[in-house]
């Protein structure tokens, strides 16, 4: 019912406009634009990254019957659109273990070759176990390549409510190279409270 208001009101919108004589251009360019706020409104409700139960909505749940396991994934916290920064954890149907890992993926541009990240300390002098994940060649040219690597940071539910308050600000570093990322405390909540 709505796209069909909107569809009568952007024909009554065009005659409107062909009556008050508006060059051809012009009208395409008011209807282009039209399309394009429509196009924002319809996007959803934007995640607010300080409030731990809109982080907690955008949580991913799914079980695995074959595995007979519960896979939790987080959204991605990412600054850098290139990158993924995000909170999963598994959980078995047999005991009800659960494992935690920060995984990140990092894409970038270099000449020559890969940066093999292979190390992570938080800000507080923790180091992190890092288990390379994959790595692969997304596109090259004749300055070089755009490379992703793939990793995950073991973590336990005791480290995460540990830095619920405080959020987790670390670095991993390779051969020649540093990121650091950050993991906001309503997004460790909001995690906590869903996957356990």
């Amino acid at each position: 019912m709505v796209c069909n208001n909107n569809y009568w009101l952007l024909i009554s919108t065009c005659k409107s406009l062909r009556r008050s004589r508006l060059s051809t251009w012009k009208i395409v360019i008011i209807i282009a634009s039209a399309f394009i706020l429509a196009a924002c409104g319809a996007a959803g409700p934007r995640l607010n990254w300080e409030d731990p139960r809109s982080i907690a909505g955008a949580i991913k749940v799914e079980h695995d019957n074959y595995y007979k396991t519960t896979d939790f994934r987080g959204p991605n916290a990412s600054k850098n659109d290139w990158n993924i920064l995000n909170l999963r954890a598994v959980k078995s149907d047999v005991g009800g273990d659960v494992g935690y890992q920060i995984y990140v993926k990092v894409a970038y541009f270099d000449e020559s070759s890969w940066h093999l990240y292979n190390s992570a300390s938080d800000s507080k002098g923790n180091s992190l176990k890092i288990t390379p994940i994959s790595r692969e060649v997304e596109s090259c040219s004749r300055v070089g390549c755009i490379y992703e690597e793939h990793f995950g940071l073991h973590v336990t539910r005791a480290y995460l409510k540990n830095n619920q308050e405080s959020g987790i600000d670390f670095k991993v570093s390779g051969k020649g190279a540093e990121e650091v990322f950050f993991i906001s405390s309503a997004y460790i909540k909001a995690f906590l409270a869903v996957a356990k």
